[in-house]
């Protein structure tokens, strides 16, 4: 009984400690009502593709007043996989993987702590991949309140959901969204929620699951250090299509120097994964997430 009431006090002091941090770089506003979270599914939402160039780099660094100075060499391709947490067995199978990659790990799965753990021994970079409401969403999340970050949810509450996620990962160097088409459109919730994020010592990358995002742009106005995905590998399960998606990226990264991927912690995935490795582009250099941030000189 002592220890639950010591966690609970800690768990009291941990999150004053963070608001406060967020007051210090601005107000922290409330939002309105006090909806509970939506119910997720395991499947990954409709994905935009961003087809137009001129769209897809409406959030670029300098509209949302964050300098980049590209290093001289490159360009690079930061491979971001999502959806660990679910699979012991696809935790192995990705460890074997040769390639620079940062693990994406969702923090309130089975195995999320033990992936966590692998990803820790084997110096595999990860972030935290915190779901969040997506437009598909319609049942209430009956039990999972703090650990879904929505639409109506207070400050106290979507600190909570970081709190949470944070005790599973603590080794997490960042966090990117799951899902989250609903959550991250919403100007008023990615405030706050990136207001409470900057007092963290995490970056933010943006999925991009929905081409009305504003996260990353609220990111970057409260400090945090942000990117975001230009491509999804992997979304149709075939090797044609991401082959296809893949020369896609080497044509962004070649235009603006970078380019941040997206793949998924599946069998067709690691196989397409595993024949690249062995047949690489010249001139293109594949580096983990945070040594991306590293090289853009993104703090």
């Amino acid at each position: 009984m002592k220890r639950g009431r010591y966690a609970t006090a800690l768990r009291s002091v941990r999150f004053i400690l963070v608001i406060l941090a967020a007051l210090l770089s601005g107000e922290c506003a409330a939002l309105p009502g006090s909806a509970s979270p939506q119910l997720l599914e395991n499947g990954e939402e409709p994905v935009s593709e961003y087809r137009d160039e001129r769209i897809g780099d409406v959030l670029s660094a300098d509209d949302a007043g964050q300098k980049r100075i590209l290093p001289s060499k490159g360009p690079y391709i930061a491979l971001v996989i999502d959806d660990f947490g679910f699979s012991r067995k696809m935790t192995a199978e990705f460890e074997s993987l040769r390639l620079p990659v940062t693990w994406a790990i969702l923090p309130f799965e089975r195995f999320s702590g033990y992936t966590a753990e692998r990803a820790k021994e084997t110096g595999i970079p990860y972030i935290i991949h915190l779901p969040m409401g997506a437009k598909s969403d319609t049942a209430r999340a009956e039990g999972m309140e703090g650990n879904v970050v929505d639409t109506g949810m207070s400050p106290e509450e979507i600190a909570d959901v970081l709190l949470n996620a944070v005790e599973v990962l603590p080794d997490a160097v960042g966090v990117n969204n799951h899902r989250g088409s609903r959550a991250t459109a919403d100007e008023e919730l990615m405030d706050s929620f990136m207001e409470i994020l900057s007092g963290f010592s995490l970056f933010f990358l943006d999925s991009r699951t929905s081409a009305s995002s504003a996260a990353y742009a609220k990111a970057v106005e409260k400090g945090v250090p942000a990117l975001y995905s230009s491509v999804f590998l992997d979304h149709q399960a075939d090797e044609t299509f991401m082959e296809t998606q893949f020369l896609r990226a080497l044509a962004l990264a070649k235009r603006r120097g970078w380019v941040v991927v997206i793949a998924h912690t599946r069998i067709a995935t690691l196989q397409y994964l595993k024949k690249l490795e062995g047949a690489l582009p010249d001139g293109y250099i594949f580096v983990s997430l945070p040594d991306l941030f590293h090289l853009l000189r993104i703090r």
